[in-house]
Parts: C-alpha cells; structure tokens; sequence
C-alpha cells in the first residue's frame, strides 16, 4: 500500500509505535555514541522514521525497531561517504574571480591578473585552495573550520602551505 492511502489507523499506530518505544529517543541515544554531530541527529532520525513508515505494512511488529535502526546507521554511513568523497560543485575560485573591481581598471591588465591568479591558485591542492579562496573573501579560519568540518589549526595549516607554494610559485615565474 503506497503511503497517500494510509488510514487513520496506520497512522495511529505508527505515532503509538514511534512514542511508545521512543524510537526518538533510542536512535539519537545510538547516534550520539557512534560520534555523530548533534545537528545531523535529527535528520538522521526523520529519514529513519520515513523509511519505517514506507514501509510500516510489509515489516513484522517485532522488526520495525531493528528497520529504524539500520536505516539510521546506513543513513550515517552514507553521509560519511559523502563527506569523505565530496568534491566541491562550485569553485570558489569562479566567484572571487568575478566580482566586480574599480572600473577605472584597465580590462586586459585586469584579465591577465586574473588569469595568473587562476592558474597559480588552481595548482594548489583542492583543500588548500578552498581555503586560500575562503581567506580572500574575508573568511577567518574559525569560520572555515567549521564550513568545511576541520580543525582550525588544520585550516590554519593548509593556509601556511598555500601561501608557502604560492610564494614559491610566484619567485619561479618571475625569474623566468
């Protein structure tokens, strides 16, 4: 049965399921042990509960616990392969680039700039360069920390090795 044409009765036995063993509660209490960030808990736990419910009919009375359960940990497992694998869609780098700049500039000095900059902050590695990018726009490490989940000593590290490549770059290219 698809999930529009549930009665009243599915449903009130699910919130009776839901509260009765605290679900809730048991699936951020088996979150919080495996590490997972507060503010991941909560979706975690709703996507559980949707995949519970899709499929409430189908799954016996004493498994529904354990289906909340799996779902939740396959959920977390999920969000940290894509954590581990993401690669940014948007470069930073195409929004720092575009933005707009003293129209008393020359448009072909200014175009070539650009472009050195590109390519010289294209060659770092792609962590450094998002944060190199982030501490253009005026992003203390703090914050970038906390947008890209690393530690700020790391953001502060990856920056030092930015700078230290770029400045190596840089003496490279002007004695050529």
């Amino acid at each position: 049965m698809s999930t529009a044409n549930r009665t009243a009765q599915d449903r009130a036995d699910f919130t009776a399921f839901v509260k009765g063993e605290e679900v809730e509660a048991d699936l951020g209490k088996i979150l919080k042990k495996r590490g997972v960030k507060p503010q991941d808990v909560g979706d975690i736990t709703q996507y559980a509960l949707m995949r519970l419910w899709e499929r409430w009919d189908t799954t016996p009375k004493d498994d529904r616990l354990r289906l909340a359960r799996r779902a939740a940990r396959h959920r977390w497992i999920d969000i940290l392969r894509s954590k581990h694998h993401h690669n940014p869609v948007v470069d930073p780098m195409d929004t720092w680039l575009t933005e707009t700049v003293d129209p008393a500039s020359d448009p072909a000095t200014l175009a070539t700039q650009r472009q050195l900059v590109r390519a010289l902050v294209n060659s770092l590695p792609a962590t450094q360069r998002t944060v190199f990018v982030y501490t253009l726009d005026g992003m203390p490490p703090r914050e970038i920390a906390k947008e890209l989940e690393l530690m700020e000593s790391t953001v502060r590290s990856h920056l030092r090795h930015g700078r230290n490549r770029l400045r190596t770059l840089l003496v490279a290219d002007d004695s050529a």
